[in-house]
């Protein structure tokens, strides 16, 4: 018989069997395992098949996702944990028979500073600050600021930007002003293709409805008339038109001109083309980046409803002077950029001017032979100038400023004067001159606080400005009823800014931005006068609506950007404002959401919401788009606008991000737009009672973008698709019916190619093609009684229209291919290129304008289409220093 302590030791041991079959590993087991490529949770999974080692841990706390290659062979077991847990600041610990990781805690530090250029000190907008061991980031904002908040023990940072060499930033400890990093351009070095999942996420995390336009990006774009111009660009993106045929502008999902916000180093500028839309006002060398929003707007831009584009100019280079010259057909231009004091201030100016006026000296007015008098003589000029100083480490201080004009002159005869053959009984003549352009200045201030907080306080001016004269001469050749007349009218909006923006970043994956601002708006919509002498009569002097009003805006707005996980990203915001006009006071609360979730295999799901209110209206002509158009304040009768849009969309990128695919549907509800009742001229509509004249009402717009693009190789490009519908209803207008908007278009197709072909030629190409747009038009007319305008040859009796539906009828469709030719060769000290272009190589007479037109001999009347931008070929030579 078993004695008591023999039964005790069996128990004992039966007991302790499970135990060391269970624990048949310690610290210094040895353990192979190899991996490529892998997530570190197939490690996990490797050892416990194969030594029989639980791991245990939560998912929301410990990330192993991240990818590793792991090659070790017969080390031990806790020697090997280190080597591959150690570099992701993942801890771990034995707890009975399992291994529990954890995440280390550090003491934390804030590292901030400037992201820029090595060899001219320019800031990078958008460059990307990376901890790979950490495996979070940011990015530089628009002054090439950036703030992250890490692990006190941080060794490095990985600092990239397109179109430069990575490099490293290596952290201090109790590093608290801001830091430098330097990165060298490597344009001529190949595409360097970054294979860290996080940066490829991150790119894959562009809000919906944004395009950023570095400027590598903008010099890989078309060079047509000899420039890679920004404007046109993002006119060629689903969604956006150029408006009409040598109108200029932009046209968002369905809005106007006026509803675009665009900002010029922080000042908003009116009038954004040159030369019936050819040209932006905005020179490409000059130009730093830009960002472009069609939907989910962040709650600092206020003010429009359709689309913002904010555009931030070089600062100078700090270190050497740099230039570039060009001269073709078209145009001339000119920039330098230097040192006034190096490290410490620097400068930049530009300049532009048209010589076009031979080229379109015999420019046919109506489309048929003129006599040799009938002439258009037009020009452009613009300049830009920016001053950039360092007080400190701390504080930067950037003046800046733009001028632009346009002018046209035209001169028309009918008739001959002196005729003694007759075949003519008068003679008219009439000389117009239309002159237009944008004055604007800035003064910006920036100040880092701490390295979580910086500051920006920005004064601005702005002033877009239309005028012009005309005289007339009417002489019938057999009586002495002569008419001698003159004109003159004014019209100008003014924007005076002040506001401070702030950027707190108290963590990587947390941004707050927050600030306020206050707008003086001035109108002054319109100042006439007329004068009409001759035939014996009095002359008639006549000046009205002398005088301008004045609107007070005031804005606060606060907005969180939150990466909430890896996968879901969400911005929200909220925009409130004020705005007082004679004593009227206006307020408005627009909240704003913008969202976007990762999934699997590069697909990226974005939604938005966004709420807009504008102050400002614009009136226009339903029928023509031109700097005629008059800026006018809400009033007492007329309230600001306000738009509601809903977007959703879904992306997906290739291997490497070599193509991408995006689509996005948008429904927007506009309030308080307004209209003319009724056709009028620019000028009778400019009195001081215009909102007696128009109607106010309701729109809507609606539709779907596609857009496909080749991002990277030799040849790049894209396609882009638009389907849109929009429409406006008044109560006092086409019986309170719906009806198309003038810039309602159902189909619209914009293609974008370029192609490099070795080292010195580029090819490039865009081609657009939209359906007609909306046209009212007379559906009869007869013969009315009464005396002739004094402006119609004797002998007739006026016609009055009866106008049909409004926008019943549309334009024929227009498309158009522009291309160019770029040869470029570098030289020891400078750069030489050729550019060769053709706009409208085809040829197309796409219409601008339509008139009635009277034919006595056959009793009838018919449509006559108006075309101003035939064929333009271009050569442009160009120099870089």
């Amino acid at each position: 018989m078993m004695s008591l302590f023999g039964r005790m030791l069996l128990g004992t041991l039966l007991i302790c069997i499970p135990v060391l079959a269970s624990s048949g590993w310690d610290w210094r087991t040895r353990v192979s395992v190899a991996v490529k490529d892998q997530p570190l949770e197939t490690i996990c999974i490797i050892l416990e098949k194969q030594y029989g080692i639980h791991f245990s841990y939560s998912k929301n706390v410990v990330d192993l996702s991240p990818l590793v290659t792991v090659n070790i062979h017969n080390r031990p077991l806790k020697k090997a944990l280190e080597d591959i847990f150690e570099p992701f600041d993942i801890h771990f610990a034995r707890i009975g028979d399992q291994i529990v990781l954890t995440f280390k805690k550090h003491p934390t530090q804030t590292i901030s500073g400037y992201v820029q250029d090595y060899t001219t000190g320019e800031k990078l907008i958008g460059a990307t600050v990376y901890s790979p061991v950490q495996r979070v980031g940011t990015t530089t904002n628009q002054f090439g600021f950036f703030s992250l908040t890490l692990p006190r023990d941080t060794i490095s940072l990985l600092v990239s930007y397109i179109g430069y060499k990575p490099g490293r930033l290596p952290v201090r400890k109790s590093q608290t002003d801001p830091v430098i990093v330097p990165l060298q351009s490597q344009n001529s070095l190949p595409e360097v293709v970054i294979l860290t999942d996080t940066l490829r996420q991150q790119q894959e995390q562009a809000p919906l409805s944004k395009l950023n336009m570095s400027q590598a990006d903008m010099k890989a774009m078309p060079r047509l008339l000899g420039e890679a111009d920004m404007m046109r660009a993002i006119g060629a993106l689903p969604g956006v038109s150029g408006g009409l045929e040598g109108g200029g502008g932009l046209n968002v999902r369905g809005g106007s001109p006026d509803q675009n916000l665009v900002l010029l180093d922080g000042t908003p500028i009116f009038s954004v083309s040159h030369l019936f839309g050819i040209f932006s006002v905005f020179n490409p060398d000059i130009v730093k980046s830009a960002d472009f929003y069609k939907g989910a707007f962040p709650a600092r831009y206020g003010g429009r409803l359709s689309s913002v584009v904010d555009i931030a100019l070089k600062d100078g280079d700090m270190q050497q002077y740099h230039g570039e010259a060009a001269i073709g057909l078209i145009a001339a231009k000119a920039m330098v950029e230097g040192p006034i004091k190096k490290g410490k201030t620097s400068f930049v100016v530009s300049g532009r001017r048209s010589h076009l006026d031979a080229l379109l000296n015999d420019l046919k007015l109506n489309g048929e032979a003129e006599e040799p008098d009938n002439k258009a003589y037009v020009y452009f000029y613009d300049a830009n100038l920016k001053v950039n100083h360092i007080f400190s480490e701390k504080d930067r201080l950037y003046l800046s400023g733009y001028v632009g004009q346009d002018m046209l002159k035209v001169t028309y005869r009918e008739g001959r004067k002196g005729d003694t053959a007759g075949t003519s009984t008068y003679y008219a003549d009439s000389r117009s001159r239309f002159v237009w352009g944008n004055y604007t200045g800035t003064l910006r201030w920036n100040h880092v606080f701490s390295p979580k907080l910086f500051a920006n306080i920005t004064s601005t001016y702005s002033q877009y400005h239309f005028s012009t004269e005309y005289n007339y001469d009417y002489n019938p050749l057999n009586t002495a009823d002569t008419s001698i007349a003159y004109g003159k009218y004014y019209s100008s909006i003014t924007d005076i800014v002040g506001r401070a923006d702030f950027e707190y970043r108290p963590k990587p994956n947390h941004t707050i931005k927050f600030g306020a601002g206050a707008i003086t708006h001035i109108f002054n919509p319109g100042v006439s006068l007329f004068e009409d002498a001759g035939g014996g009569q009095p002359a008639l002097d006549t000046t009205y609506n002398d005088g301008a009003s004045t609107g007070q805006e005031i804005l606060l707005y606060a907005e969180d950007e939150w990466k909430a996980s890896q996968s879901l990203w969400i911005n929200a915001g909220v925009h409130a404002s004020s705005f007082l006009v004679d004593g009227r006071f206006y307020h408005s609360v627009q909240p704003r959401l913008g969202a976007r979730y990762l999934l699997p295999h590069k697909w990226v799901v974005k939604a938005s919401y966004t709420h807009m209110t504008q102050y400002l209206h614009l009136l226009t002509n339903s029928t023509i788009n031109s700097p005629t158009d008059l800026w006018v304040p809400s009033t007492g009768k007329v309230q600001p606008m306000f738009s509601r849009q809903g977007s959703v969309g879904i992306a997906k990128s290739s291997r490497h991000r070599m193509y991408t695919m995006s689509l996005e549907l948008y429904y927007k509800t506009m309030d308080h737009v307004i209209e003319y009742n009724e056709p009028v001229s620019p000028f009778s509509g400019a009195g001081t009672h215009w909102d007696e004249l128009v109607a106010i009402g309701k729109g809507r717009s609606y539709g779907g973008e596609i857009m496909l693009e080749k991002k990277k190789g030799t040849t790049r490009g894209w396609i882009g698709y638009t389907l849109a519908w929009s429409n406006r209803t008044f109560p006092t207008v086409n019986g309170g019916k719906p009806f198309p908007y003038k810039y309602d278009r159902r189909h619209d197709i914009e293609a974008v190619l370029t192609q490099r072909l070795g080292k010195r030629w580029e090819l490039s190409a865009t081609w657009e093609f939209t359906t007609g747009l909306p046209l009212t038009l007379p559906t009869a007319s007869f013969e009315g009684i009464g005396d002739a305008s004094p402006f119609d040859p004797p002998g007739k009796d006026p016609i009055i229209d009866h106008i049909g539906d409004r926008n019943k009828y549309r334009t024929s469709s227009m498309h158009r291919l522009d291309i160019s030719a770029t040869y470029s060769k570098k030289k020891k000290l400078w750069t030489k290129s050729w550019t060769f272009s053709l706009y409208n190589a085809y040829n197309q007479r796409n219409p601008y304008s339509y008139y009635m037109v009277t034919d006595t001999e056959k009793q009838e009347r018919y449509l006559a289409e108006v075309s101003i931008l035939p064929i333009l070929p271009s050569v442009t030579y160009a120099i870089k220093f």
